[in-house]
């Protein structure tokens, strides 16, 4: 049967339209899915959801830590995660702002800050074989900034540093990185550093696992930055 010419036209409208319709259908079923988030409430609900990516559109108080038990990037979109009650409970293993457990792999950027509240608890923590990944921001602990129990932890930025201080003789400052002893001795707690800045704490040669503690990842190197009011030091790649 031969087509007439408005029958063609018509024809190829139609095929445009499935193509453009199969077109949007692939994008909504594959592209990255974004939950915005503005309050406590909808961010403790957007962790328990299913969304790629969680994206903060304003400062948030939290009352609770936050966990983390499954796959997403948190996008702190410049703003702020802070607590301003106590939130330390070690009976219920609450020990950070942000806890990365069973599940968690977790992703961090988009220049925001971890505020801890002074004299309570970490910024970030990670258990139960939890993946940690930091790409930028800023964060601010007691004793430890970032504290792996069980699990990893990759620093490829951020800037890290504590309010209160650790009160073990002659090492205020050494554990702003720190490993669970027991699980660091059996391979099963890590930190790997391949940038960042890091406040009175130098990660290439610390205490924090002992004499010349060194988180740095090899090809990389740790610098005291010689501008700075008190010592800083840098990782950046050699």
């Amino acid at each position: 049967m031969q087509l007439t010419k408005s029958k063609k036209i018509w024809a190829v409208s139609i095929i445009a339209v499935l193509l453009v319709s199969f077109m949007l259908l692939a994008t909504a079923c594959c592209g990255t899915s974004t939950t915005n988030v503005s309050t406590y409430s909808e961010l403790v609900d957007a962790l328990k959801g299913t969304s790629e990516v969680i994206k903060l559109e304003d400062n948030i108080v939290i009352d609770s830590t936050l966990v983390v038990e499954r796959e997403v990037t948190l996008d702190m979109n410049g703003k702020t995660i802070s607590n301003e009650v106590e939130i330390w409970n070690v009976e219920e293993n609450n020990w950070s702002v942000i806890s990365v457990r069973a599940g968690g792999n977790l992703i961090v950027e988009g220049n925001g800050k971890i505020q801890a509240k002074e004299n309570d608890c970490y910024a970030i923590d990670v258990m139960d074989g939890g993946h940690l990944v930091v790409n930028d921001g800023e964060f601010v602990g007691n004793i430890s900034a970032v504290y792996v129990y069980e699990g990893s932890a990759q620093i490829n930025g951020g800037t890290y540093s504590i309010q209160q201080k650790s009160e073990v003789q002659g090492k205020p400052n050494e554990f702003v990185l720190n490993l669970e002893d027991v699980h660091r001795e059996a391979g099963t707690a890590s930190i790997v550093v391949t940038g960042g800045t890091y406040v009175e704490f130098n990660p290439q040669n610390c205490e924090a696992e002992g004499d010349n503690t060194n988180f740095v990842k090899d090809g990389y190197v740790s610098t005291l930055d010689e501008t700075a009011s008190v010592p800083t030091y840098v990782v950046s790649a050699e």
